[in-house]
């Protein structure tokens, strides 16, 4: 799980707060067997991967495919918040400053969130 993670560039890519180097290890810690640690990568991505009403910034991009991962494996608090994080972040797609691959990773992402949680029903 995760594989890939350590390829992605994350010096070249921002979140709200400049590069995105603290991002893999809160997407790391979403794999956490502490319900605290995972509720707290949830909320430090959610504070960093994008503003809301602001703009969705290269590393929302950058992590939606690793967020779409992870969510099976989530409990369903977690699951419930990472996807409502997922969706905001998605309602931004119009915002004045939204990443240019957003729309193409929320694309290809959309079809496998829907089938993750047509799963876990």
């Amino acid at each position: 799980m995760l594989e890939g993670l350590n390829s992605v560039a994350w010096h070249e890519i921002d979140h709200a707060y400049g590069p995105a180097l603290d991002t893999p290890g809160h997407l790391r810690a979403l794999l956490s067997n502490d319900p605290e640690e995972v509720a707290q990568a949830i909320r430090d991505l959610d504070r960093t991967i994008h503003e809301e009403g602001g703009f969705v910034c290269p590393a929302a991009t950058a992590v939606l495919p690793f967020l779409v991962e992870v969510m099976p494996v989530l409990g369903a608090d977690h699951r419930a918040a990472l996807l409502d994080m997922i969706e905001r972040i998605a309602c931004y797609g119009d915002a004045e400053q939204v990443d240019r691959g957003w729309h193409a990773a929320w694309a290809s992402a959309r079809p496998q969130l829907e089938d993750v949680l047509r799963d876990l029903q």
